[in-house]
């Protein structure tokens, strides 16, 4: 029930009430100058018997006097209040610092009656009526989740509000032990809201303010409201009293498997759809709603606008006889003194409807014990129900296998994240809405598109490729082998040490040989012996550096004691001239005859003499 002050409580029930009414459309007001009439239906059924788990979008009927253009989805707020001109110093029992009425005695504050949104409309000469629903229309589409499964209700019951924009309050209590085991796939955002909201003993609905509501059903619930009979012109009886004392949840539709909770006939049980349940789940619900009772009624009533789809209400009924004309037993009669009976019944289908004044319908239907026990099919239906269960239906996912008349088969996980298509023109493996794996008819091949996996494989044709990555590459066996693989590459042996060609990751290169044909370059060259005919570097480091083929003549350098020789090919003692490392001192050495020769000047310098054959000259 709504939340009203007692002076607004206290107005509704005088005989003599006045309303004042408006509407809010797009922020825009339409006073009752413009607003012809108006009616609101609220529903937490739709069947012929008490429902839980429901999300029945409410509906608003609302006639306009208006030469505006209303847009398609514009936001719809009705509002009542009602006259205080009527009421006099005497009759004014409220606390002072509590009231705040115009002296001019205009009115109460104004009171929503929900949130809806333009759905559809049409024109009658100058008036407009439009066809209006509460925002709860906008979760019929598909629920896409992106979280990680199992997860628990409470996840995936934030992650829809929070996709559409909604906030709820303190009535959603989700269990959170509740989990689901993988993402629901091939439901509404609105039909999962319900099926949580089932789970936790509930029904879902958009309360007058626009927020998200649990209405939550037990059997120790109270009344939130006392009529009267002076509140309500006819209360009519359409079955017995109603109690349930047994559930049934269904969660697999096809196979019929369900879990079962509690005892009792079929006019005591209730039945439950829920793909999420779980025996524990079935369990709980038992628990709130075992001895749930209500009293099946219809009413039409002075409209009570506080009132919502849901509340549980009480209602006087003046029941009398006469000692003459009552035949049960004294024990089995339970007729009160004052001839008032009182009873205690559930709003579950309930009209407004304003014209001038405001009334009021509410419906509490059940299926009788006759309709339970004895339901009986005819041949037809029976036919049609064999049909449901036994055919193979178009776009109906079987384990996750459908099939239609516009892709074929289809494979797909509830979460979406995967899915297959099989048909003569597409043989394709999605991930998401990408093709990861396909069948390109054009061009005779399978492509993948992301990253293949594999312990081993033998391919017989080409294998090619941008770029390769990881592992080794083996090419050949034995001493006859090409390998790269964490070490670096080599040659000529499967053990790296032992390969007589291998270049490791630091660039070190080792080979038995080789030959260039263009320019060598390097800071330093370390070796035995290079032949060649040009060599250019900073630094050649090494034993002996020689430009001598065999015996034949050359220069060579000898790292030991950094001598110089010259040979000839033709001289018998070979070398003709060294220059020799003598410890601290150096020798020119000449094996045969020698000259020294200069073009202009010959310049010798020694402090202590130059001898020939032991003869100083000059010094």
């Amino acid at each position: 029930m709504y939340p009203i002050s007692p002076l607004f409580a206290d107005l509704l029930r005088r005989p003599d009430r006045e309303f004042f009414v408006k509407a809010i459309i797009d922020n825009k007001e339409y006073d009752n100058t413009k607003l012809v009439d108006f009616n609101i239906e609220n529903s937490l059924s739709l069947t012929y018997g008490f429902q839980l788990g429901t999300a029945i979008p409410s509906k608003l009927t609302i006639k306009l006097r208006t030469n505006d253009e209303i847009p398609s989805n514009s936001r719809v707020v009705p509002y009542l209040a009602l006259s205080t001109a009527r009421m006099t110093w005497l009759e004014a029992k409220y606390p002072w610092k509590d009231m705040h009425i115009p002296w001019n005695g205009s009115g109460t504050g104004w009171l929503p009656l929900g949130e809806f949104f333009v759905d559809s409309r049409e024109k009658a000469k100058d008036v407009w009526t439009y066809v209006c629903y509460d925002k709860l229309v906008f979760a019929d589409v598909a629920y896409v989740s992106q979280l990680n499964y199992p997860a628990t209700q409470k996840a995936v019951f934030d992650e829809i509000c929070t996709s559409l924009g909604w906030t709820y309050d303190s009535s959603v209590v989700i269990n959170s032990a509740y989990k689901i085991q993988a993402g629901p796939a091939g439901y509404s955002m609105r039909q999962v809201l319900a099926y949580i909201a089932s789970a936790n003993s509930a029904s879902i609905y958009i309360d007058k303010a626009g927020m998200l509501k649990f209405k939550r059903f037990s059997a120790s619930e109270e009344p939130v409201f006392s009529m009267k009979a002076s509140d309500y012109m006819r209360a009519k009886q359409t079955n017995p009293m109603k109690t349930f004392t047994r559930v049934v949840v269904t969660y697999n539709t096809e196979d019929q498997l369900t879990y079962e909770a509690g005892t009792g006939d079929e006019n005591h049980t209730l039945y439950v759809e829920n793909p999420f349940a779980t025996q524990a789940i079935t369990n709980a619900l038992l628990t709130s709603l075992n001895g749930f009772t209500y009293l099946p009624i219809q009413m039409d009533a002075r409209g009570f606008p506080q009132l919502s789809q849901g509340d549980v209400i009480s209602f006087e009924q003046h029941e009398s006889s006469t000692w003459l004309e009552t035949v049960t037993a004294w024990k089995d009669t339970h007729i009160p003194w004052d001839g008032i009976r009182r009873y205690k019944t559930v709003i579950l289908h309930q009209v407004f409807d304003f014209k001038g004044g405001l009334k009021m319908s509410l419906e509490a239907p059940s299926v009788s014990e006759q309709q339970s026990e004895f339901a009986v099919d005819g041949t037809l239906t029976t036919a049609v129900n064999k049909l449901n269960k036994d055919a193979v239906k178009f776009g109906k996912p079987y384990y996750g296998v459908s099939h239609s008349r516009t892709q074929g088969i289809i494979v797909e996980r509830e979460d979406h994240l995967s899915k297959a298509v099989f048909n003569s023109d597409e043989l394709s493996f999605y991930a998401g809405s990408d093709k990861a794996l396909y069948f390109d008819i054009p061009s005779r091949k399978f492509k993948f598109n992301g990253t293949l996996e594999a312990v081993d494989g033998k391919f017989t044709g080409t294998i090619e490729s941008g770029k390769f990555i990881g592992g080794t590459i083996d090419i050949g066996s034995g001493n006859q082998i090409f390998k790269a693989g964490p070490l670096g590459i080599q040659l000529g042996n499967t053990a790296f040490a032992n390969a007589p060609f291998s270049v490791n990751m630091s660039g070190h290169f080792k080979a038995v040989g080789g030959e260039f044909s263009g320019e060598i370059s390097a800071s330093i060259i370390n070796g035995g012996q290079i032949n060649g005919t040009s060599i250019n570097g900073v630094t050649v480091t090494g034993s002996t550096i020689s430009t001598r083929y065999g015996n034949s003549k050359g220069i060579v350098m000898n790292s030991g004691w950094a001598d110089l020789e010259i040979y000839s090919g033709v001289s018998s003692t070979n070398r003709i001239f060294a220059i020799e490392d003598l410890g601290n001192d150096a020798g020119i050495r000449f094996d045969r005859d020698g000259q020294i020769l200069a073009g202009r000047v010959l310049d010798i310098r020694a402090p202590d003499g130059v001898f020939v054959n032991g003869v100083r000259v000059g010094g």
